[in-house]
């Protein structure tokens, strides 16, 4: 854990301060409370980059068609080396 000072708008410190009491009953989980809100930024921010990036890449074949797909050419190079 690190200490560090930072400065806070009035407002919101007041809604700190507001949800520290109704969640904890005490203002001494301030740091609680911020860690928290941090956090869950954090943890949207990687989600949300998931969401944008997902299906962005197109499968061509689905995995069963790709390894049909392999044995077919392979069968293939196989004739035609049998046949040269």
């Amino acid at each position: 854990m690190v200490k560090t000072t930072i400065n806070l708008d009035t407002e919101v410190y007041r809604e700190l301060v507001k949800e520290a009491v109704e969640k904890y009953g005490t203002t001494k989980t301030l740091s609680r409370i911020i860690n928290e809100k941090l956090k869950g930024t954090r943890a949207k921010r990687e989600t949300d980059i998931v969401k944008k990036t997902a299906g962005m890449w197109k499968m061509k074949e689905s995995g069963a068609e790709y390894v049909s797909r392999l044995r077919s050419e392979s069968e293939k190079r196989t004739k035609r080396a049998l046949h040269e």
